[in-house]
């Protein structure tokens, strides 16, 4: 690398802080890497607490939780009230039907029983989803989709199912390649928190297109399509709360509604909004690899980059080597990523 190459690479990050624009870095003398960072506000986080407000923070938290144990959960169940009207997704929901308000309110039970996990979702919500309510409205598509990806993965970028789905939108190989999501020996980009979200908001969006109902898109979402389809020739009804659909597509719905409920207003179902005490912030980088693999390791060194910073940030990276192509990275601006354990 030149003198002046390592220059600009040793400035870049005050340069991007101090005018949030672009600057190109060369990776090597014969140009075989680009390097550019990039602005990208969805998916870039808001800046964090102090350390400080962050402790004083949990410990009102903590006292909160501990005021309403014991017998608080046990309570908030026995006065749960299942409303007679919601709507999600800009539908109606059917809740004047007592089957439709019986599986609400099973959802609204089994989810408040156990509130590690909406409590979690929480907590994990200011990291993810600023940046999937951004890409939702760019695409003119319901805010509750969100919801989707809650219950998918409960927000965890790297999360696996035993049938094999990943990412925070939990596709499998076959629909995420059909979607755009490169998935091989070097990437798997379902793990790649922005581009599942745009290969999901595609999905989702062919869905309603093929459906015309938001409540039929999200059946399909969980079922497949055809699974949905042989249910609208079997019946002469339209509406999903009507179809004959596997067991866990029928609570589908009402799981995407009963989390909408509980994380929107926690205290009414007996739960603390609980923060989180680390929110990543990142800077966004386009790699251009021109030859045929490009060495992270070194191109970590030669931007003076902790490698396995980079490595926990973009989970979607499965090899040491960038393969040939273009890749958007998130570069962490302060610290190293917490990684979760699952």
């Amino acid at each position: 690398m030149s003198a002046r190459s390592a220059a600009v690479s040793l400035g870049l990050g005050a340069v991007f802080l101090a005018v949030v624009a672009a600057s190109q870095v060369a990776g090597s003398g014969t140009r075989d890497v680009d390097w550019t960072v990039i602005v990208s506000p969805a998916d870039a986080t808001s800046g964090s607490s102090s350390p400080v407000e962050v402790v004083d923070d949990l410990r009102k938290q903590l006292r909160e939780i501990r005021e309403r144990l014991p017998g608080a959960g046990s309570m908030a169940l026995a006065e749960l009230k299942v409303p007679t009207e919601a709507e999600l997704l800009g539908q109606r929901v059917p809740l004047d039907r007592g089957d439709v308000r019986e599986a609400l309110a099973y959802e609204l039970i089994l989810t408040t029983g156990r509130p590690l996990m909406p409590m979690l979702w929480m907590r994990r919500s200011q990291s993810v989803l600023p940046m999937i309510e951004e890409k939702l409205a760019a695409a003119g598509l319901p805010d509750d989709l969100k919801y989707v990806a809650m219950i998918e993965s409960d927000l965890r970028e790297t999360v696996r199912s035993p049938s094999g789905a990943a990412g925070l939108w939990q596709f499998i190989k076959g629909t995420g390649r059909r979607y755009g999501l490169r998935v091989d020996r070097y990437l798997d980009q379902r793990l790649a928190p922005s581009l599942a979200t745009d290969a999901a908001i595609k999905y989702l969006s062919d869905l309603h297109d093929e459906f015309g109902d938001w409540f039929l898109a999200l059946a399909a979402y969980n079922a497949g399509e055809n699974k949905v389809r042989d249910a609208l020739k079997a019946s002469s009804s339209r509406s999903y709360f009507d179809l004959y659909l596997p067991p866990e597509t029928r609570r589908y719905v009402h799981r995407v509604l009963a989390a909408k409920m509980i994380t929107s207003s926690p205290a009414d179902y007996g739960l603390v909004k609980m923060v989180s005490l680390h929110v990543p912030q990142y800077r966004m980088v386009e790699v251009q690899v021109r030859r045929s693999r490009a060495d992270l390791k070194k191109l970590a060194a030669d931007h003076g980059l902790d490698y396995s910073a980079i490595r926990l940030a973009n989970p979607q990276i499965r090899s040491p080597r960038l393969p040939r192509g273009k890749h958007l990275l998130r570069i962490p601006i302060t610290g190293v990523p917490l990684s979760e354990p699952h």
